[in-house]
């Protein structure tokens, strides 16, 4: 893990976090991953020191800004909701997707913890025009793959040249109630995220 102290006026393209770190979760996600490329065909996999859960993406914001959410997450969210004496543990249970595009692991047994971070976090940016406003509902999901365009059409292609393999519909039923372990949900970090052609490069700002 990467961390990052800013002391520069550059624009920094950043979202709210909360890191796995757990290498048994991550090695049964890594499992799974290569299953649903045999499954659908080429896809974009999420390198497994990537995978993260998303609490509010923040787009290109300035230093100040940066510095200023930073203090907040602080004070607001990790002093006031994490502590060693109460862990908060989700649980990574069920796979899913929107639209065969995005495939994800469910969280559960902390939706509501979550909900109330992510509405908190939200209501803050609200007063920062640099940062686009949020309509659509949070749904708290790991992230693991997105899919190559008209990878559906190659994943039918995929099973053709691989009989053998299971379909994804198949697969998805498999691990709909698959656990994929308990996460211990430790604090919230704030990520800049570089662009590059090989994929992102995440880093933890601190100020």
């Amino acid at each position: 893990m990467r961390i990052q102290t800013m002391n520069h006026m550059s624009k920094i393209r950043s979202f709210f976090a909360i890191e796995l770190k757990s290498k048994l979760i991550l090695d049964k996600i890594e499992r799974y991953q290569r299953k649903l490329q045999k499954s659908i065909g080429p896809l974009k996999l999420v390198n497994r020191s990537l995978i993260h859960l998303t609490l509010r993406f923040l787009g290109d914001i300035d230093n100040e800004t940066a510095k200023k959410l930073y203090n907040f997450m602080e004070t607001e969210i990790n002093n006031k909701y994490f502590n060693p004496e109460d862990e908060k543990i989700g649980i990574l249970k069920g796979v899913g997707d929107f639209n065969k595009r995005v495939f994800f692991i469910r969280i559960l047994g902390v939706k509501e913890l979550l909900q109330e971070i992510y509405e908190k976090i939200n209501k803050k940016t609200q007063s920062f025009p640099e940062i686009k406003l949020e309509t659509k509902p949070y749904t708290p999901h790991l992230t693991i793959a997105r899919s190559k365009r008209q990878s559906h059409h190659r994943s039918r292609q995929n099973q053709k040249s691989n009989p053998g393999q299971l379909p994804y519909p198949q697969l998805k039923s498999q691990y709909k109630e698959f656990e994929f372990g308990k996460w211990n949900i430790e604090k919230v970090v704030l990520k800049k995220s570089v662009l590059t052609p090989t994929g992102p490069i995440y880093s933890n700002l601190e100020y």
